[in-house]
């Protein structure tokens, strides 16, 4: 059984707090390139990058929400 302390539980609520800030942030990115991309207000050769972008901060918020931060210990000399 492994005990959690107060620094870890802040440091997963923040870590979980930044995986959503990332992975909203890459949906919105996503949602606007879309709907830019439909007005035809947007220069084509720039829609791939967007949208290479936008999944990459929704992978990096998803890796954030699934991750737990778990101190290891005294270091072994």
């Amino acid at each position: 059984m492994s005990s959690i302390n107060a620094s870890d539980s802040r440091v997963n609520v923040l870590l979980r707090l930044v995986g959503i800030m990332f992975f909203a942030l890459g949906a919105a990115m996503t949602y606007l390139t879309y709907q830019e991309a439909a007005a035809a207000a947007l220069v084509p050769a720039l829609i791939p990058v967007l949208y290479l972008l936008s999944s990459m901060l929704m992978v990096a918020g998803f890796a954030a929400l699934m991750a737990r931060y778990k101190e290891s210990g005294a270091p072994k000399a």
